[in-house]
């Protein structure tokens, strides 16, 4: 669960990073991409979390 757990926060702290740093930048349309890219990833990595607990949790 530990592990699950570290993942799921360091997945997410490099995608808020990453939209973090595009904020700043130049407003290009790659840039909105990109944050939109992080976001999608940044919700999927969260019902991941939630699916696999749910997984181990059944297990004990």
């Amino acid at each position: 669960m530990k592990k699950l757990i570290w993942f799921t926060v360091l997945n997410t702290a490099a995608m808020v990073l990453l939209i973090a740093s595009r904020i700043g930048s130049e407003k290009d349309r790659i840039d909105w991409v990109l944050i939109a890219i992080a976001f999608i990833l940044i919700i999927v990595n969260l019902v991941h979390f939630f699916v696999e607990r749910d997984k181990l949790n059944k297990l004990k």
